[in-house]
């Protein structure tokens, strides 16, 4: 009986010095690699001989960001589950039944090994919702006007994804709220910043959400940004 219990105390003091090194990371520091992307955007081009894919991308999580507004071509793996959206359903497709022009969401892995990023296509969803049923948005542009007291930012829309295709070449307003995370690029690393840190002439990429529950007009609220200065102003962190 004293054998199983000194047993049990090793096994418990193992786990409690053990555990933190067991322990999964619960989220990355931003500078550190990530193994998995998403990314949603316009089909450009499907290669069936080489397995591809190429996107032009509206949103993006980390590993592939720099990409949005870009083409992005995905290679698409062997045992890579593709679908098409119709309605609340998915059907299952093949490769070549990719539509150029329409909407498609990519989810997959990153090799790093070679040194540069190798992305591989493991769950695609090709889908067109009609323009009223968009409700999240990204675009690239210069800020025309800002008011930090406020919380609204009005921006030319250089890129857009298809939320905003109506405001195309055009300006767009937004708002900012409080709790919208902004960084501005500083010697090529992000800073973490405010509204208040922006001025016109600022470059802008930035990502968020539509209301379309207003009756005059929809809302576009932006979520988070990453800014770039015209000039030679730089922000204190």
């Amino acid at each position: 009986m004293k054998k199983l219990v000194v047993v049990a105390l090793v096994a418990i003091a193992v786990l409690v010095i053990c555990a933190p090194a067991m322990a999964w990371p619960m989220a990355l520091k931003w500078w550190e690699p990530t193994s998995h992307f998403t990314a949603v955007g316009k089909i450009q081009a499907v290669d069936t001989t080489a397995s591809t894919v190429t996107v032009r991308v509206h949103l993006a999580s980390r590993a592939v960001a720099d990409s949005i507004g870009e083409d992005l071509t995905i290679a698409v793996a062997a045992d890579a589950r593709i679908f098409k959206a119709v309605g609340s359903r998915q059907e299952t497709i093949g490769l070549g039944d990719l539509v150029v022009g329409e909407k498609l969401r990519v989810e997959g892995l990153v090799d790093y090994s070679t040194g540069s990023a190798v992305l591989t296509g493991k769950r695609l969803v090709m889908r067109r919702l009609p323009l009223n049923e968009i409700t999240r948005f990204a675009f690239r542009g210069p800020v025309t006007a800002v008011d930090a007291v406020a919380g609204t930012l009005t921006a030319r829309m250089n890129r857009v994804t298809r939320a905003l295709s109506p405001s195309y070449h055009g300006s767009c307003d937004f708002v900012v709220p409080t709790d919208a995370r902004v960084w501005v690029m500083r010697d090529g690393w992000p800073v973490k910043a405010t509204l208040a840190d922006v001025v016109v002439g600022d470059r802008v990429y930035a990502q968020g959400g539509a209301d379309r529950g207003v009756p005059s007009a929809p809302v576009f609220t932006i979520r988070w940004m990453v800014v770039r200065h015209a000039g030679a102003a730089t922000v204190t962190p």
